[in-house]
């Protein structure tokens, strides 16, 4: 058992179970699918914390395949799935993607509205992957240690500018991995955008990404 993902997935069901029975009661037809599709994701991490154990590479590869289905059907339902905005909130450990620009004191797990834009917003943890503090004095080695030489998620990562956005390449993606960044809530971006956000100490927001032969680049903004 995973108690993060079983506190995770009461939480987002619980939160989704009130706007099912809202859109019922009002007849709020534009709310309740993107409400039973969330609920259906808090139903999927329950699950997975209640019977999580430890994986081999090829069942990861299938739970990371399902759990991306299921997310993908909830930001289509909520019309979030070709046109969002994704930032992350550091003190509050969430990602959110919303339509229109969201402040994160206004956002809570789950499936909701703020500043009039439906937002999805998810719990991210990096102390439960290991990562519990900086390590090495500039970004380009932060990265580089976490996504490189711990992960193996790429060769080496490289910053191809800085000022209040910045501009990160990582170069030569694992074959493994690769097909999971063509997603569109990819891990290797969230992990990427949250480790940005804890190194600077700061909130971030995705401008612009992009696949380049085996080069995975992001671009992202401090806000």
């Amino acid at each position: 058992m995973d108690l993060r993902y079983v506190v995770a997935g009461t939480i987002i069901t619980s939160t989704s179970a009130i706007f099912v029975i809202y859109s019922l009661v009002s007849n709020a037809g534009l709310v309740l699918g993107p409400s039973l599709a969330v609920l259906a994701l808090g139903v999927v991490v329950l699950v997975s914390g209640v019977t999580f154990n430890e994986p081999n590479v090829e069942l990861l590869k299938l739970y990371v395949n399902d759990l991306s289905r299921t997310i993908s059907k909830v930001l289509e339902d909520s019309g979030l799935l070709n046109a969002y905005r994704l930032r992350v909130c550091l003190s509050d450990l969430r990602v959110v993607l919303s339509l229109k620009p969201v402040k994160c004191s206004d956002i809570t797990l789950g499936f909701g509205l703020a500043s009039d834009s439906p937002y999805v917003a998810l719990p991210v943890d990096l102390g439960k992957v290991g990562i519990t503090e900086v390590v090495g004095d500039d970004l380009s080695g932060f990265l580089s240690e976490v996504l490189s030489r711990r992960f193996k998620v790429c060769r080496y990562v490289r910053i191809l500018s800085s000022s209040d956005e910045y501009v990160v390449e990582l170069n030569t993606i694992n074959q493994t991995i690769y097909d999971f960044i063509k997603i569109p809530l990819s891990y290797v971006k969230i992990l990427t955008l949250f480790l940005i956000a804890k190194f600077l100490g700061r909130d971030v927001e995705l401008v612009n990404e992009e696949l380049v032969g085996s080069n995975y680049v992001v671009k992202v903004r401090v806000v």
